[in-house]
């Protein structure tokens, strides 16, 4: 089966960090999944037993008009699973929930929908499968994503193909809740 999502992927630097912060543990924890497949899944788009042919050029004439603004994703920890090991955030996701609602809203019109949302938009990162059990490690990192990724999945075969990225618009800044004449001292002469 093929599987289609749009997602982030992990820098190269980034994951490499990541997987040297993984705890000891016995077994092939993490032995199916190379740090350079790590990504941050926001939704599965098809599934289909042969490669689909058209689904990049549909999903390339959504985004024509451009893609919203990236969102910082507040990464806090990396736990144990039944199923393996991820990187879960921590805090407000509320930014990444809007860029993947206004992704889903840009989408919509070209009978694209995600699947397997019912649940809703739970960020994390697989960083391994199977069993285990450690206790979590604390990670601080504020991942600001650069593209959403177009990526194909032969699942069971541990294979990923990015078929398109999109870069994002870079975030909104964020603004003094006050005027140049009510700064102190110091920052009214900067500015």
């Amino acid at each position: 089966m093929f599987r289609y999502f749009l997602g982030f992927q992990v820098a190269a630097d980034r994951a490499g960090w990541l997987a040297r912060q993984l705890p000891q543990v016995s077994g092939d924890l993490f032995a199916g999944l190379k740090p350079q497949l790590y990504h941050l899944t926001l939704c599965t788009i098809a599934e289909t037993r042969a490669p689909h042919p058209f689904l990049r050029q549909r999903v390339a004439r959504a985004f024509e008009a451009g893609l919203p603004a990236a969102a910082s994703i507040p990464f806090g920890r990396i736990v144990a699973r039944d199923a393996g090991a991820a990187l879960i955030t921590t805090g407000s996701v509320g930014g990444v929930r809007q860029l993947y609602e206004a992704i889903v809203a840009l989408l919509a019109p070209h009978e694209i929908a995600p699947m397997h949302r019912k649940a809703g938009l739970r960020p994390h990162v697989t960083l391994g499968y199977g069993a285990c059990d450690f206790t979590a490690v604390p990670i601080a990192w504020n991942w600001i994503p650069r593209d959403l990724a177009l990526i194909e999945s032969h699942v069971g075969h541990g294979r990923h193909r990015v078929l398109q990225s999109w870069t994002l618009a870079p975030p909104a800044q964020a603004m003094f809740d006050f005027m140049a004449d009510e700064l102190p001292p110091p920052l009214r002469y900067a500015a």
